[in-house]
């Protein structure tokens, strides 16, 4: 059998091809728009959220003029909307809420390597932060636009450059409060991405050239700053490489956090992640006295076996304190969400088995709450 030669524009028709048919398919996978709807709660479901009895749900409904639900035609239960189960969680929620006069925080999700769960886990954090009463930003910083489309917009058919990072860091607007979004999910926006932000490659660097003095490396940082009013938390999602973008990120972030699968290579390619940009970091001015508040490895796509129980001990003696001890199991919960472009939030039910859907979300609910801590504890410890 012959090896037929490909042409560049052999590749520019598969590529055509191939977006027509990835459009069909999301036509008929959300259809109608808007694409995507948020979730409802059951009385179970606030319940839980506001860490109280269900029992009490009618009475504090009462005593907080808080919505009570509404009944569908044929069912018993309730139902809440998402922005009827946030007003439950800021109104008797105990979470721990943003100080008057601090500034919001910036979480930069990132890992050498794509399919860690390093998306999952930024819009995760987003979604759960809402459901703790937190106002959330994601910025999707990756080309690909994975966060873009899990947040309900389409980064090939809905977002211009125009609409992303881009003109900020070309130089035409003074920060980014121009390219924030509101999403299908109350209380969370995003500064979407498209295959542009690849242009940021070259644009950083060339800035870089032709201005002395120029911190390529702070330009999101700086970026960023007008909207740690606006926003408790802002996530953001980078793409799996050290790119100049990457490193804006994680200069820009006061935590970072690294989704790492306790296998044998993705552990090494996290080593060898936190070793070049250490190094990185000794070139830049100023990088050097960089402090985060924290520095978290998550366990996500945990299997049980004996091989992801001895990796999990090289990474605990690797990273020490960093490991935050919460692990996200391998899980076709997680695989059937994303196959919807959904997250574990996305469901108002589980989609299978109910134990499944439980040990999956729980632990993602407790990196939520530990996130939180760890934002909390900073706040505290400002001036």
């Amino acid at each position: 059998m012959s090896i037929e030669k490909v042409s560049m524009e052999h590749l520019e028709q598969l590529a055509n091809d191939a977006a027509d048919v990835l459009a069909q398919v999301r036509d008929a996978m959300i259809e109608p728009h808007p694409r995507k709807i948020a979730p409802s709660f059951t009385s179970g479901g606030i319940a839980d959220l506001c860490r109280v009895d269900k029992t009490q749900i009618k009475y504090l409904a009462q005593k907080y003029s808080l919505p009570s639900g509404l009944k569908n035609e044929g069912s018993r239960a309730k139902e809440y909307s998402l922005q009827d189960a946030i007003q439950w969680v800021k109104t008797i929620g105990k979470y721990p809420v943003r100080p008057h006069g601090k500034l919001g925080k910036v979480v930069a999700v990132c890992n050498y390597k794509g399919g860690v769960a390093k998306t999952s886990t930024a819009v995760n954090l987003a979604q759960g932060t809402t459901l703790r009463g937190f106002k959330a930003l994601i910025i999707d910083c990756d080309g690909q636009g994975t966060a873009t489309q899990l947040a309900g917009i389409s980064p090939e058919q809905d977002v211009g450059i125009e609409q992303t990072i881009m003109p900020y860091i070309h130089g035409d607007y003074p920060d980014l409060s121009y390219a924030t979004q509101e999403t299908y999910w109350h209380n969370l926006s995003i500064i979407p991405a498209s295959s542009g932000l690849l242009a940021a490659e070259f644009a950083l660097p060339a800035k870089a050239m032709s201005h002395r003095g120029f911190k390529f490396w702070e330009v999101l940082k700086n970026g960023i700053e007008p909207l740690r009013a606006e926003f408790d938390i802002i996530l953001i999602d980078t793409s799996p490489s050290l790119s100049h973008l990457t490193v804006n990120a994680m200069i820009a972030a006061d935590g970072l956090i690294m989704p790492c699968p306790p296998d044998a290579l993705d552990f090494a390619s996290s080593v060898q992640f936190w070793g070049i940009f250490s190094e990185l970091t000794d070139t830049l001015p100023d990088a050097k006295n960089k402090i985060y508040d924290f520095v978290s490895i998550l366990f996500t796509k945990v299997q049980a076996n004996e091989i992801s129980r001895l990796v999990k001990t090289w990474m605990k003696q690797a990273y020490g304190i960093h490991v935050s001890g919460i692990e996200i199991p391998d899980s076709t919960v997680a695989r059937t969400a994303s196959a919807q472009l959904k997250t574990i939030y996305d469901l108002s039910k589980p989609d299978g088995s109910p134990e499944a859907y439980r040990r999956y979300k729980e632990p993602i609910d407790r990196f939520t709450d530990f996130v939180i801590d760890q934002l909390a504890s900073a706040w505290e410890g400002q001036k």
